[in-house]
């Protein structure tokens, strides 16, 4: 079913967002974080609703909505509940069995833009270029999470385990990994791979500050 209703979008900060004008516990039936695919001014994305208690309902509206809409007039939304949000390894080629390529070296890559580090670290590991990753991820600048980053690397057919964290500490890095590190204002993404550091802003390293470590994704090869 397909919900219907004109509203405008509200700024809190650095984020947009539609609040939903009825009660959706009771239209739509469903509680929590409801994955749904929603339609404004001919533009689709989907997204999951955000709860405000007592049935009320955000729509979280992302960046690249909100550079080709109008913020000054009324608009038409639509939505509708979907059984899950698309992940970016749902169409995958490859499969654990057949991989995107075998990693057994890694040519070193440099972000083409600042906030680009998850994607040039995944083209590393591919062997293919950042704007093939970014078109593949569907997410450009500061848009490379964590767990955008695993759906990638499932996409690509890598095995891999779930994040460890160091907690400061000095660890034992597996052979290949994706490090999480502390930067100035966010965390940063690099490449570890037998015993070299591969960072997409600062180059080819022998060392890394260990306590700047958050965590790492230990890739299987």
């Amino acid at each position: 079913m397909i919900y219907n209703f004109k509203s405008i979008v509200h700024k809190e900060g650095n984020r947009a967002f539609i609040k939903i004008p009825f009660n959706v516990w009771e239209k739509c039936g469903q509680k929590g974080l409801i994955p749904v695919k929603v339609e404004i001014s001919d533009i689709s994305f989907e997204c999951k609703l955000v709860p405000k208690g007592n049935g009320i309902y955000y729509i979280p509206v992302i960046k690249e909505v909100c550079k080709k809409i109008d913020f000054d007039n009324e608009l038409d939304v639509h939505f509708k509940i979907i059984d899950g949000l698309s992940r970016i390894n749902s169409n995958s080629p490859y499969s654990q069995e057949h991989s995107i390529r075998k990693i057994d070296g890694i040519t070193y890559i440099k972000q083409p833009h600042n906030g680009c580090c998850g994607q040039t670290c995944l083209a590393m590991l591919a062997g293919i270029s950042v704007e093939e990753v970014i078109k593949i991820m569907k997410s450009s600048k500061h848009q490379a999470s964590i767990s955008k980053v695993i759906e990638t690397l499932d996409y690509f057919g890598f095995s891999h385990k779930k994040p460890a964290y160091t907690k400061g500490r000095n660890v034992q890095l597996p052979k290949c990994c994706i490090i999480n590190v502390r930067g100035e204002n966010k965390s940063h993404l690099s490449i570890y791979y037998d015993g070299i550091y591969y960072d997409p802003t600062q180059g080819i390293l022998p060392v890394y500050p260990y306590e700047n470590l958050i965590s790492y994704i230990e890739i299987c090869v």
